[in-house]
């Protein structure tokens, strides 16, 4: 990259975590491109000059979280049995949560936005359908090397929607969810629905 080119990568960065807090605080509806920008702390201009529009910005949003599958991949690399892994998968699940409190509110906005937006609808489907895919190649190659017991189909699906749904709970009430006291409770429950009988 020139220097140029990484200084447009940087502010385009600066412009995603920008929208993703305006998205998040104000909703889609009520968010304006001079609120991303304020935010931000660049001009209208340059927020056009990434983003062509505010539905363009919100699209590239929801791209941009499909590709942060990386931390999955890598902690896969690292675990020794399918529990640390699935435990690791909480840990960086809940830290999240805890560390980007408005990437749940987006979540949901991005949901109600799909829900308007067929666009919207096809860019978050796509990216749901990428981890729940990440996630079902994960474990079941750890399920696999360890040799330790086989899992129900679509393990993807059942660690997503339990770690989906605490995250729903949390955001209405942070103060009810206590995320270092449950990251033992939810990886024994998800080691007791993924698993079926132990392999041969």
């Amino acid at each position: 990259m020139t220097l140029r080119q990484r200084q447009a990568a940087q502010t385009r960065q600066l412009l995603l975590e920008a929208a993703a807090r305006v998205f998040a605080r104000r909703g889609y509806g009520r968010a304006t491109i001079d609120d991303v920008a304020a935010e931000a702390g660049a001009s209208k201009g340059a927020v056009y000059h990434h983003f062509a529009s505010k539905h363009a910005l919100f699209q590239a949003l929801i791209a941009h979280r499909a590709s942060g599958l990386e931390p999955l991949r890598a902690l896969a690399q690292t675990a020794q049995s399918l529990p640390e892994l699935v435990d690791g998968l909480v840990e960086l699940w809940l830290a999240q949560i805890r560390d980007l409190p408005e990437a749940v509110v987006l979540s949901l906005e991005s949901r109600l936005q799909a829900v308007r937006d067929p666009e919207a609808a096809a860019l978050l489907g796509g990216y749901y359908r990428a981890l729940r895919d990440a996630l079902d190649e994960l474990l079941q190659a750890a399920a696999s090397r360890f040799r330790c017991v086989r899992l129900r189909h679509q393990p993807g699906l059942v660690v997503l929607g339990m770690l989906d749904g605490i995250s729903q709970q949390w955001a209405l009430h942070p103060g009810d969810a206590d995320l270092e006291g449950l990251r033992q409770v939810l990886t024994v429950a998800l080691m007791d629905l993924l698993a079926t009988e132990p392999m041969r």
